[in-house]
């Protein structure tokens, strides 16, 4: 009995002492770790189709840097939406900040998909952010492909 209460107390010390641990050799001047927050663009997509919306297709929403004319445009985020609803819907994209660094122009553009085949997409471009100073929330109108 002694035995077992000796063991059940030395082993009581030993939890206890693993509360310090994480703090065992780390020196108090390190910085610590800078978080970044995400920040987000809300807006909704506006649609009229004259078919119905296959059941599998999906919508899909994408902020882009579009800064340099000779390139292809950057993608910094994109919402796929999926079962699509009725119009308008709603959509969020989400961003880190430091992703628009490069870049002065943006724009949202949207399509609804099925699989790799587009049947409807957005002809305007909306810009936001940057030098538009539009930080939402936007509307996105998109036509059906004829």
């Amino acid at each position: 009995m002694k035995i077992r209460m000796s063991l059940l107390l030395l082993g009581a010390f030993a939890l206890a002492g693993c509360g310090w641990m994480p703090h065992f050799g780390k020196k108090k001047s390190e910085a610590p770790v800078q978080q970044t927050l995400m920040k987000s663009l809300a807006g909704e997509v506006d649609y009229t189709l004259t078919h119905p919306i296959p059941a599998d297709a999906y919508l899909e929403v994408t902020l882009a840097d579009v800064s340099k004319q000779d390139a292809p445009a950057r993608v910094i985020a994109t919402d796929r939406i999926a079962p699509i609803g009725q119009s308008p819907v709603d959509f969020v994209l989400t961003y880190e900040p430091s992703d628009l660094a490069d870049g002065v122009d943006f724009a949202v553009s949207a399509r609804i998909k099925q699989g790799d085949r587009t049947l409807a997409l957005s002809d305007t471009q909306v810009s936001v952010l940057g030098r538009s100073g539009n930080d939402g929330p936007v509307r996105v109108v998109i036509a059906e492909i004829h």
